[in-house]
């Protein structure tokens, strides 16, 4: 679950929102593709875009749901935060301390 960079890059984005706000599927895409091409969201290529746009849709956001740490709407490309992203941080911060 957190072997995947862009996975744990996108729970340390999404740790940032408050419980039960929509995030845009799009954006987060843009957001993860600057991060990645160290540019501005404005800068990421439409072919970055869509790769990481489909990734998201396909592979993560999925698995991210099936754990409950977020609410993903297929249909509307939406995103929900859930309280259980914490454990997940948490995991995250420890794991990097010991590496």
């Amino acid at each position: 679950m957190l072997g995947n960079e862009r996975r744990v890059l996108l729970l340390n984005y999404l740790f940032l929102f408050g419980y039960e706000q929509d995030i845009d599927v799009r954006h987060l895409a843009r957001v993860i593709g600057s991060v990645e091409n160290g540019t501005s969201p404005r800068e990421v290529t439409s072919q970055d875009y869509e790769s990481i746009y489909n990734g998201l849709i396909q592979n993560h956001l999925p698995k991210l749901a099936k754990y409950d740490i977020i609410d993903y709407d297929d249909r509307a490309k939406v995103v929900t935060v859930t309280p259980r992203i914490e454990e997940y941080v948490i995991l995250i911060v420890i794991a990097r301390m010991i590496d």
